[in-house]
């Protein structure tokens, strides 16, 4: 089961003027989603193409949760880079967690708290290359 998760999320396309809607992956299950694993190692998997222009829209700031169900810790959490810690901690982080439980069907959360790590974006890359 693909326990990942993505909103549709309002930009704007630098190139066209445009504003767009761009699905912004959430939550990313390693073990279902390794495609976008790869993405988040090569360092493009915030970047989306504008649907008028098909031109690349760099870097949409969004936070993202990894679910490795066979590694420790099992969740991986990069904050968006424009939210503060108590923002990240509060809301994002919790909201994403609750979602993830609700998808997983459990509600043992010491797992889920006992093996959370928070990560830079920028460390993500480096992390996710050495599990695979």
């Amino acid at each position: 089961m693909d326990n990942s998760y993505f909103k549709p999320t309002e930009t704007h396309c630098p190139h066209c003027n445009q504003g767009v809607t761009v699905d912004v992956w959430l939550i990313v299950d390693q073990d279902t989603q390794p495609d976008s694993i790869q993405s988040i190692i090569e360092g493009s998997f915030q970047t989306h193409l504008c649907p008028n222009c098909s031109k690349s829209i760099q870097e949409v700031d969004q936070p993202i949760l990894i679910y490795r169900s066979k590694l420790h810790p099992p969740l991986l959490f990069a904050p968006a880079l424009k939210t503060t810690l108590k923002e990240d901690q509060t809301h994002t982080l919790q909201q994403l967690v609750q979602h993830l439980m609700d998808t997983l069907d459990t509600s043992d959360d010491d797992w889920i708290m006992e093996g959370l790590k928070r990560v830079h974006w920028k460390q993500l890359p480096i992390i996710l290359s050495e599990a695979t």
